[in-house]
């Protein structure tokens, strides 16, 4: 080869390295010895992924061992010359013998950080399913510890009368935000590629309300190597969100009434729950100078109904707040704004851009809040309807320009992949009719309901955890839930 072709090679070389740097630098990475563990030939659907060992970028919690690392991925697969993103990993080593298939865990939200769930709280990661097995935190494009975050302090800066969803969309895309990419299809294919960055032949699925939907999106496009998944408050794809978000507060209400009507505690102690709700409701919507609206006590009751360990106050709650004392709703977590926790320096747990994203892609479309309005006037108690299509109107119109629906595939999910769902009977989140409507397309699917149980069942059942433990032993055979008939329900406060 002579000298000129010798100079041509070399420089297309640096021209081809240049390329393939991605678009914000290693100085996202702490450890300088960043080591390339896997790069997959995949299709162009799922397009490969590298991964790079990296310094955590948290306070690794005292007697637990933690890798971590970055994920470097196409931050839209359906386009050509898209930038590329980075999403923070961290493996929780399990202790003593490993089994050789780990815990993938997919947050919630959407726009939760897998990783600051556990950092958090990691003694209640003492769970008995884990051990034994690494545990695998994602934190899915947009959220945590991944980069871009598309986290929005707007809503801690800005006054009550501003519009802080529209600031944070404009600053994000100031700084070249693709909204289209963060979408459920993509996290998924953002799953996968991991699995095979990290060259791991097996593992299990745990996902956690939203992080049920990522799960589902796997299990359809990408059930290679999937051993088996565990859903807790699932959230399919095919649930008509706009509309049962507004159906599930008011049934989980009725179940209240009913069970406490039935309760010889309950029924003396609080008579006709149902009908001094109403009034309070109605009444302090009346009053314009009052200290709270009627439906804010709607919105406290509906979010506390979530909690497990909330649920038996809410009779004593209702007659309280009934009887003028609303400093009451302070010991069920109040806070005015429902949808989300308000944004605190430095919390990663929650990404206010990567829910709207989300939601706006896959759930809400133009035109559905005439939709449910249509549906639900006239259906529900009069008292509730203005509340409850608020939640519907103000998602929907942002959703107007923050990322319009697309051609999103939101059929049933098809799956042989064995898979346990667990419901709690009060979720209004994720309400217990969705877990049948799971499992109907699912050939090898369990489900379990919990009497007197909300959202997330895995943070307060120990039943759930039983039963989860059983089932991840032996995906194949139905888990004993005779636990369940335990569970003492009734107990209202």
């Amino acid at each position: 080869m002579n000298r000129g072709w010798l100079w041509l090679c070399c420089l297309l070389l640096v021209f081809m390295l240049a390329a393939c740097d991605d678009d914000y630098g290693d100085e996202y990475y702490e450890d300088e010895t960043d080591q390339i563990v896997g790069e997959q030939n995949t299709p162009a659907s799922m397009a490969p992924g590298t991964y790079r060992s990296a310094t955590c970028p948290f306070a690794v919690p005292r007697g637990y061992r933690i890798e971590c690392g970055y994920l470097t991925v196409p931050e839209n697969r359906q386009k050509n010359n898209t930038r590329t993103i980075q999403l923070a990993v961290a493996v929780v080593k399990a202790s003593g013998q490993t089994q050789p298939d780990p815990i993938i865990y997919l947050a919630g939200g959407p726009g939760g950080s897998a990783i600051d769930d556990f950092v958090a709280d990691p003694e209640g990661w003492g769970k008995p399913f884990v051990h034994g097995r690494d545990l695998i935190l994602l934190d899915q494009r947009g959220t945590g510890y991944s980069i871009p975050s598309l986290d929005c302090p707007e809503f801690a800066e800005m006054e009550a009368d501003e519009n802080p969803d529209r600031a944070c969309y404009d600053r994000l895309s100031r700084q070249g935000i693709d909204f289209s990419a963060y979408n459920t299809a993509e996290n998924a294919a953002d799953v996968a590629a991991l699995r095979l960055a990290l060259g791991i032949e097996s593992w299990n699925l745990l996902g956690i309300s939203y992080g049920t939907r990522l799960a589902l999106d796997v299990m359809r496009y990408h059930p290679q190597g999937v051993r088996a998944a565990v859903l807790d408050s699932v959230f399919p794809p095919n649930a008509d969100t706009p509309l049962e978000d507004v159906l599930s507060t008011v049934a989980a209400l009725e179940r209240l009434f009913a069970e406490c009507d039935a309760d010889a505690y309950c029924s003396q102690e609080y008579p006709d729950l149902r009908d001094l709700f109403l009034e309070t409701v109605a009444r302090l919507n009346e009053d314009q100078e009052g200290e709270i609206f009627g439906d804010d006590l709607l919105f406290a009751i509906g979010n506390a109904f979530n909690d497990t360990t909330l649920i038996p106050l809410l009779p004593y709650v209702i007659y309280e707040v009934a009887d003028g004392n609303y400093e009451v709703l302070d010991e069920i977590g109040f806070e005015t704004d429902y949808r989300r926790p308000r944004y605190q320096d430095e919390d990663r747990s929650d990404s206010e851009g990567m829910y709207n994203s989300v939601m706006c892609y896959d759930e809400y479309a133009v035109g559905d809040y005439e939709r449910v309005e249509r549906a639900v006037v006239g259906q529900i108690p009069e008292e509730l309807e203005a509340g409850l299509l608020q939640s519907v109107f103000d998602l929907t119109t942002m959703c107007a320009f923050w990322n319009p629906r697309s051609s999103v595939d939101n059929s049933p999910v098809r799956s042989s992949v064995p898979t346990l769902i667990l419901a709690g009977q009060y979720d209004v989140a994720t309400p217990v009719y969705w877990a049948h409507l799971t499992a109907q397309t699912l050939t090898n699917a369990y489900v379990y309901e919990f009497p007197g149980a909300g959202h997330s069942l895995l943070t307060d059942v120990d039943c759930a955890m039983e039963i989860t433990a059983q089932f991840l032993s032996n995906p194949s055979r139905q888990p004993n839930g005779s636990c369940i008939a335990a569970i003492e329900w009734p107990n209202f406060e």
